[in-house]
């Protein structure tokens, strides 16, 4: 399975160059960390990459397919393939936790109701929401919702899963158990994982490759392992301050 190429992308809001002739591609198996200061392009960078924004320019392949977003049925077909955690949760106020976590997969592919119950309930378990089932979000804690989101895409296992900033709001605790679990999700399924995060000394170690985004350019792009050695020194300073080193 190809995963996501990007080639000489660029995006503007209004004057400001939020992405910069961004060159990057995604494979099946890679779990990738998105790092760099607030407002710098990660936010942006995961938009294309999910197909909710649509580049000033440049190319878009998804799963082998060129994305035209005047091709709503390509458009539709791939975003089936992508399970994206927002920063904002973007839960359904009237509906479950339960119902929540099962929507998309009652909105996917045919699956029966058992499957999607033993997918729910196994996916909340591994967040430490079993007993929050029957909750609505209103009655949820902003951890506790970051989490039924965090759920939400696991249980869908999709090809592309994005965490946009999965720990916020999380005690260290949780924090920890979070990302490991994403590591072991990432590992199980076998797609691309894409992991956005301030918290740099979680981030990297379950991290295969990271990606350094500075006003809207890719500054690194290489091993986790050793990116505090990169070659750009705001990089470098960047990641040293957010490790504590």
């Amino acid at each position: 399975m190809t995963g996501i190429r990007l080639s000489d992308i660029s995006l503007r809001y209004g004057r400001k160059q939020v992405l910069d002739r961004v060159s990057l591609s995604f494979d099946p198996g890679d779990i990738v960390g998105l790092l760099g200061p607030g407002g710098g392009g990660k936010t942006q960078l995961i938009k294309v990459i999910t197909t909710l924004k649509q580049p000033r320019r440049g190319k878009v392949e998804m799963f082998g397919v060129r994305m035209h977003w005047a091709n709503r049925t390509a458009l539709k077909s791939a975003r089936r393939r992508v399970g994206l955690q927002f920063q904002n949760f973007a839960l359904f106020d009237s509906m479950t936790v339960f119902d929540n976590v099962a929507f998309s997969l009652r909105h996917g592919e045919k699956m029966a109701e058992e499957g999607i119950r033993n997918a729910v309930h196994r996916t909340l378990e591994l967040v430490g929401l079993g007993d929050a089932e029957e909750s609505f979000p209103v009655e949820l804690s902003g951890g506790m919702r970051r989490r039924v989101a965090i759920a939400r895409v696991m249980a869908a296992r999709p090809d592309l899963a994005v965490f946009d900033d999965p720990v916020a709001g999380l005690d260290p605790i949780n924090s920890a158990k979070i990302m490991v679990l994403l590591k072991d999700f990432a590992g199980e399924t076998g797609c691309v994982t894409v992991i956005a995060t301030h918290d740099l000394e979680r981030l990297l170690p379950i991290c295969t490759r990271a990606v350094a985004i500075f006003e809207g350019k890719v500054l690194y792009d290489g091993q986790s392992a050793v990116v505090e050695e990169a070659p750009d020194d705001r990089v470098r300073d960047f990641v040293r301050a957010a490790t504590h080193h």
